[in-house]
């Protein structure tokens, strides 16, 4: 009668995980400069809380952590579930890789079109197995989602936060398949598939049994019944709930209102001392959202017919009380996982989370449309062959031989099932138009003019969890920045070109941003061509940086990316537009001075002058208000730029008064 898992789940619940790329990729690099300094410890205690504080030392951690070697633990046992780390925090082939590429710029020169860091991920996930006997859990948990997605279509987020993690071998994902279909998708409560779930598991049964059994009822039957993983003197409040339910559903039935009164306020009491969110299932369940001042008749009705309070018998009463206990455990313990599962499982790209439905990328469902089944069904790898595999950097082909597809099967599954004609020489195209035209509903949608300009005005407020809770928090507020900056000007431009290629920024399979952790070209580059002006680059530069701190951290990246994005084009009419919340006087006329400054361009040649153009977030907001188009803009930058108006003048005269 002892606690076992009924679910699976990726990473802790005591790490957060938002930014999750940005922390994977920082904790390769900081674990690699670690043990380059420390050769010889071992991952021992000693030697986490030696890590730990390094995390503090380098920023990544901040206030203090109760038990220092646990809290290091934790930071990094998410990255040994995916096999970027061996369980001793080693970097294995694979993190050694991940690592390496934030120092390139990544191409998506893959079959899912895919950034390469997103394509090892997804390598990954679809070696990761999860094989422990002893909790009876057997399962590949990616081949598991991407089945359901493939058999269902989608999957809502219920789903994917219930059932989806409660499969624990290849059995259960097919029958969940079936069940999802026939119940859930007519109807039926993901309630009752879960109570389904806790009546299959026989340490459950036996608890059941034995809480049938007892008499008298008291804390300790709580305690042996409760199953908890943790302490059982978390489900001791359960006691006194039993027995105030008991005196409401049989003792007081008859009884009018003014005299189950008293009983309804204790029992709203006992119901505060539950631990975690269980307390609020119960109290939604139990009180069905009225405040306790608001009982009334109608309530007391109301409450008579819940399941519990229809109970015939103890026997029955108990079975309820069990399963209703059990339920609202298994529900806040799952949806605790939701995020951390939606998170890893988005590393890869090719999940979309959106509209409250998880469905596969079009690429990655028609490669997995004719192979899924054989997929689920492949054996699990002994543990040995597991992580020799699980830690090697290997090609796709190699994990499988199921993964040997030809493009053309992919292309004739899209033709079948689209009724289009696409060949295997402009899929690639047909996918790039398909995800532009994604990322342009999404900006219909969720990034129109007035919302741009509420979000600058958050910015350069920064309302840093406004920012996060409406666009994401997979991306720091700086790469918010630069991502809305980006959209911005595609809507200043008339939403002319492919943005996806201007963006310099890691988009996930939504299209919001996700943060790295380094850097090394300029923000946008926007590249235009039309006859009304000559043709150009425009690159973008955003920084949240202010004062002093904007002229040492911006003044060498803008002007080195712009000169280095010349000398590539060869084009003297390419230009920097440079973007803060408000502007600092000095780098204002160090911009401006650009102008007479000479860039080497290599073989004893220069290019003389750089046209770099400094706003504020305010100026944006006023372009985007009074709806000024890019051709005004070019002509209004030109000529700013040719001024020859004095340096401490220029920006006053040319910039602000023209705005």
């Amino acid at each position: 009668m002892a606690f076992k898992s009924y679910s699976w789940s990726i990473g802790t619940t005591s790490f957060r995980t938002s930014q999750l790329n940005y922390k994977i990729e920082r904790q390769l690099q900081l674990l690699k400069k670690f043990w380059n300094d420390n050769p010889n410890l071992n991952w021992d205690n000693e030697t986490q809380e030696k890590y730990y504080n390094y995390l503090k030392e380098n920023n990544f951690l901040y206030g203090e952590a109760r038990i220092p070697d646990k809290d290091a633990r934790e930071k990094t046992s998410g990255l040994v579930d995916i096999g970027v780390l061996t369980s001793d925090r080693k970097l294995t082939e694979v993190g050694s890789n991940i690592e390496q590429l934030l120092y390139k710029v990544m191409n998506k020169d893959n079959i899912f079109m895919i950034s390469e860091d997103s394509y090892k991920y997804l390598l990954q996930f679809l070696k990761l197995q999860i094989n422990n006997a002893n909790e009876g859990i057997k399962i590949k948990p990616f081949i598991a989602l991407i089945y359901l997605i493939e058999k269902l279509d989608y999957l809502s987020y219920d789903e994917f936060t219930y059932l989806l993690p409660l499969c624990k071998n290849k059995y259960d994902v097919k029958k969940m398949a079936q069940t999802i279909k026939n119940t859930v998708r007519v109807g039926f409560p993901v309630d009752d598939i879960i109570t389904e779930k806790i009546l299959d598991m026989n340490n459950y049964i036996q608890a059941l049994y034995d809480f049938s059994r007892d008499y008298p009822v008291t804390e300790e039957t709580f305690e042996r019944i409760g199953l908890n993983r943790k302490s059982k003197a978390y489900d001791r409040p359960y006691n006194a709930i039993y027995h105030t339910l008991v005196d409401l559903v049989f003792h007081l039935k008859h009884n009018n209102l003014n005299e189950r009164l008293p009983k309804y306020k204790e029992l709203f009491e006992e119901c505060k001392k539950i631990s975690g969110n269980a307390r609020m299932l119960w109290q939604n369940y139990l009180f069905m959202g009225v405040k306790i001042n608001k009982i009334d008749e109608e309530f007391d009705n109301k409450f008579k017919s819940l399941d519990i309070s229809l109970s015939r018998n103890i026997i029955d009463f108990k079975k309820e009380f069990f399963l209703k206990m059990h339920l609202f455990k298994w529900k806040v313990n799952l949806r605790d996982y939701f995020d951390l599962n939606k998170r890893y499982f988005s590393l890869t790209d090719i999940i979309r989370f959106e509209d409250e439905k998880i469905e596969l990328d079009m690429l990655p469902k028609y490669y997995f449309k004719d192979i899924i089944d054989d997929l689920l069904n492949e054996n699990l790898l002994d543990n040995e062959q597991y992580l020799k595999q699980f830690y090697s950097d290997i090609p796709l082909e190699s994990i499988s031989e199921l993964y040997k597809i030809d493009i053309t099967n992919i292309v004739n599954n899209i033709n079948n099932d689209l009724g289009i004609n696409l060949t295997p020489e402009n899929v690639n195209s047909y996918i790039k138009d398909e995800k532009l035209k994604n990322f342009n509903d999404l900006i219909d949608h969720k990034f129109k003019n007035e919302d741009l300009i509420r979000i600058l005005e958050q910015i350069k407020n920064r309302n840093d969890e406004e920012l996060n809770s409406y666009i994401t928090d997979n991306a720091d507020i700086p790469t918010i920045f630069e991502y809305i900056l980006g959209i911005a000007w595609y809507r200043i431009s008339g939403k002319k070109g492919n943005i996806l290629d201007f963006m310099n920024l890691s988009l996930d399979a939504d299209f919001l941003p996700k943060t790295h952790a380094s850097g090394g070209m300029a923000d946008i580059v926007y590249k235009y061509e039309n006859n009304s002006y000559p043709k150009h680059d425009l690159l973008i530069e955003a920084t949240l940086s202010e004062s002093t701190g904007q002229r040492v951290m911006e003044m060498e990246p803008v002007s080195r990316h712009l000169g280095e994005n010349i000398k590539l084009t060869n084009n003297l009419n390419d230009y920097a537009l440079f973007v803060a919340p408000n502007l600092e006087e000095r780098i204002i006329l160090d911009f401006r001075n650009m102008k007479t400054r000479f860039y080497p361009k290599g073989n004893g040649e220069f290019i003389e002058g750089l046209k770099i153009i400094p706003i504020d977030i305010n100026i944006l907001m006023k372009i985007l208000q009074n709806n000024i188009n890019y051709n005004e803009i070019y002509n209004w930058f030109d000529k700013a730029f040719k001024s020859t108006i004095p340096d401490p003048l220029w920006y006053r005269e040319e910039i602000l008064k023209n705005i």
